[in-house]
């Protein structure tokens, strides 16, 4: 059930972006030309060279939103051509639309919080709708990471660079699905111990650049 999850939460995500950037400001699919960031590097200098980082910081958490990251982990089970071909045709077609409708919504409301900002843009008809598929899709994305780390492992231990742990097939048709009570054990005291040791979500979100409301997790 986790791709037919993720396809209706990123079609969700994708048609509010294209909600948005026509309610909003269709200039900002613009920014997609190639021409800014040909013009960046044309002018750069050091000031501009630091602004670097902000921009491989929006990759990479554009890369995390989307759960893509897990998919990436799970190249024992599918090829780098599907892979690639499914990020390339769908993946991101969807996060151009979601993440420019975000601009489009700030451009139109520069007094909106500085968080949050996807939910913020959402219609008021569907923000019901938007945290039950968000919340789909954070138990997606964090099975698909558990279950990339089970199967990483388990090919580790294949080629003898792992200590031995109990590996449980937990399917007679699909190869590779496996199940590692010991990392699972694992796995979950290290998020207990992490959510202990930082309190709040602020902090833990700053291990990744992104930043959060303030709420207490304990």
């Amino acid at each position: 059930m986790f791709a037919p999850v993720i396809v209706v939460w990123l079609l969700f995500i994708g048609g509010g972006g294209a909600y948005n950037i026509s309610h909003w400001n269709r200039e900002v699919i613009r920014a997609t030309s190639p021409i800014y960031i040909y013009r960046f590097f044309r002018k750069i200098h050091s000031k501009t060279w630091r602004s670097l980082g902000s921009i491989a910081l929006c990759v990479a958490e554009t890369l995390t939103s989307a759960g893509s990251e897990a998919m990436f982990t799970s190249l024992g089970h599918f090829r780098k051509k599907s892979i690639k071909m499914t990020f390339v045709c769908f993946i991101y077609p969807v996060l151009v639309l979601s993440y420019g409708g975000q601009a489009a919504y700030v451009s139109k409301n520069l007094d909106a919080k500085d968080f949050n900002h996807l939910s913020e843009s959402m219609p008021r008809q569907i923000r019901h709708g938007f945290v039950v598929f968000s919340l789909l899709a954070s138990v997606v994305g964090s099975q698909a990471t558990i279950t990339a780390c089970f199967s990483i492992i388990n090919q580790c231990l294949a080629l003898g660079c792992f200590p031995r742990v109990k590996v449980i097939h937990t399917s007679d048709e699909i190869h590779g699905q496996v199940y590692i009570p010991d990392i699972n054990w694992l796995l979950m005291v290290l998020s207990v111990v992490v959510t202990i040791g930082f309190h709040d979500i602020i902090k833990i979100g700053s291990a990744t650049g992104i930043h959060f409301p303030t709420i207490r997790l304990l």
